[in-house]
């Protein structure tokens, strides 16, 4: 059995894999890494790139979204831990041994956490940081008020997916927002582990871009975790304050799509089809969530 397992998901980004797989290899641990090509029209490109790696696992399976690749790659898998890396991201030296050491400091351990570089694709330019929230005294209500880092700043316990299941397949956005939630929600221990590093790599047309289906999947996980614990006044609260920092989020991507050509139109559609993403954003200008 491999300590680690690593689900690579795939879609036409082929290139880009060679980047993400060598960051797990250089990681001096004994590590699986199965990529998952969700049915890319370029074939069998991922696979290809997949087989130059020994020991590598490829997997190819018609297009479903990201959330079912993951899952296809987690029941391959057999790895005492799990690590969900995208194709555009990659791992920096040390973060598996870091995260090794943490579960070896408590056999309590489920799921440990830190920060992402964001850099431009092809540059190692750090231009933010994403993560780093702390989530050990009350992770549930945490990630109720935000998603706090992209899914390969966590690495899982192999046995919480016996409580939790698999990502929702349903859900083409916030996927990874929705399975930690229920992770949480299950009892889970978390830990930040500061000196895990990884990169997150802002890519054109990238799917943290597409407005629209963020919003509305971002509201489809709100409303569920909410509406199954609206008799709690902690999570009533958590739950507000998330509507209000997901609101936020979207207003940088709402000005980006105005600025572009014929933005303003569609930026309108997109308002006009989606009412209460209109709503919150006038809050703003009415200084109800300032």
């Amino acid at each position: 059995m491999p300590e680690f397992s690593v689900v690579i998901p795939c879609y036409k980004q082929a290139h880009l894999l060679p980047v993400a797989i060598e960051s797990v290899f250089r990681q001096g641990r004994d590590a699986e890494v199965i990529v998952v090509d969700d049915g890319s029209p370029d074939a069998h490109a991922a696979l290809e790139v997949a087989s130059r790696y020994p020991g590598v696992t490829g997997i190819r399976q018609a297009n479903a979204g990201v959330s079912a690749a993951r899952n296809t790659g987690i029941l391959r898998a057999s790895g005492r831990f799990m690590l969900f890396l995208d194709a555009d991201d990659y791992l920096r030296p040390g973060m598996l041994e870091t995260a090794a050491r943490a579960f070896a400091e408590d056999d309590e351990l489920d799921v440990v956490h830190g920060f992402a570089d964001v850099v431009d694709l092809g540059s190692d330019k750090v231009l933010g940081e994403f993560g780093g929230v702390d989530l050990t005294a009350d992770p549930f209500h945490t990630l109720l008020r935000c998603n706090i880092g992209p899914p390969h700043t966590f690495v899982l316990r192999r046995e919480v997916l016996a409580r939790v299941g698999l990502f929702d397949a349903s859900l083409r956005a916030c996927e990874d927002w929705d399975f930690w939630l229920r992770v949480a929600a299950s009892g889970a221990k978390f830990r930040l582990v500061r000196e895990m590093r990884s990169v997150y790599s802002v890519t054109p047309g990238s799917l943290s871009k597409n407005l629209e289906l963020m919003w509305r999947t971002g509201r489809v996980v709100l409303g569920r975790s909410g509406r199954q614990h609206a008799n709690c006044r902690p999570c009533r609260e958590a739950h507000q304050a998330g509507m209000v920092t997901f609101a936020r989020s979207m207003r940088p991507l709402l000005r980006d799509m105005v600025r572009s050509p014929g933005g303003k139109r569609r930026a309108a559609g997109v308002l006009l089809r989606n009412p209460d993403l209109l709503v919150w954003q006038l809050r703003r200008v009415l200084r109800i969530d300032r």
